[in-house]
């Protein structure tokens, strides 16, 4: 009976103010759709959790790396598919406003499925994100400045990291709730660090660390050492990995969850 009552509540299509934000994406999210991905520690808990936000081209085995990382740490990980349930194959495919108004429409129901879960802490909740997901991230951590959304600004995330998010298309006047860390490589020609750098500057509980010689997607193993890419408006940047940075971040957000979610 619980399940159900679970599923029904958190399948109503979440409008959120559709009729004055752009952002929101009429869709029902269904937190037992099979397209996410649920890690749970092993214990009895109650453990703290961590909303991970895919990037651009869905949900990649690099995800599922950081969450097997996080709950081998003590984490529970919740991994929500914004692409695959709407049948969008990546961001490039739907436009960036399509995709990251999906994105940022699951944020909510997802934060409150795993509000929930009886092993989970509610008080220790944490997001994280990765290039659109990053930029996500930003927007959910946002309490004021151009483009704030309201039913984001509510959640109380504890913490949060972004991972190269596009910092250039928040308001550099934002504020942000808590703590919020922005991990991304000084080659990043997408994000960019001088767009992320600025926002640092203007919220003094937001910390940056700037990887050497890595560019966007640097924690990607999957990637080459560097590829030019273009978007789907025509703007070139590049991706690549970069294993020595990739092994600095597995540390530094370890570390900073600790310091900031576990405890």
């Amino acid at each position: 009976m619980k399940t159900k009552m679970m599923t029904l509540l958190f399948t109503i299509t979440l409008s959120l103010a559709c009729t004055q934000n752009s952002w929101a994406e009429s869709k029902a999210f269904n937190p037992l759709d099979a397209h996410h991905s649920l890690y749970i520690p092993q214990g009895k808990g109650p453990f703290p959790a961590v909303l991970l936000l895919h990037a651009s081209g869905g949900v990649q085995k690099v995800f599922h790396q950081w969450a097997a990382r996080l709950k081998k740490a003590g984490y529970v990980v919740y991994i929500i598919d914004s692409f695959s349930p709407r049948g969008y194959k990546d961001r490039k495919s739907v436009g960036w406003d399509k995709a990251t108004a999906a994105q940022l429409a699951d944020i909510a129901p997802a934060y409150q499925y795993l509000s929930t879960l009886p092993k989970v802490d509610t008080h220790r909740i944490g997001l994280l994100g990765f290039s659109m997901g990053g930029y996500s991230t930003l927007r959910a951590m946002q309490t004021s400045g151009e483009g704030t959304i309201p039913a984001l600004k509510a959640l109380h995330f504890k913490a949060a990291a972004s991972f190269y998010g596009v910092c250039k298309w928040i308001s550099p006047h934002a504020k942000f709730k808590n703590t919020m860390k922005i991990l991304i490589g000084d080659q990043d020609d997408r994000s960019t660090t001088a767009a992320c750098k600025t926002l640092v500057n203007s919220s003094p509980n937001v910390s940056i660390k700037i990887y050497p010689n890595a560019p966007h997607g640097f924690d990607n193993a999957e990637l080459p050492q560097l590829e030019e890419v273009t978007d789907e408006k025509g703007e070139i940047y590049h991706v690549g990995y970069n294993k020595k940075s990739a092994q600095d971040a597995r540390y530094d957000l370890l570390e900073y969850f600790k310091e900031n979610l576990k405890k």
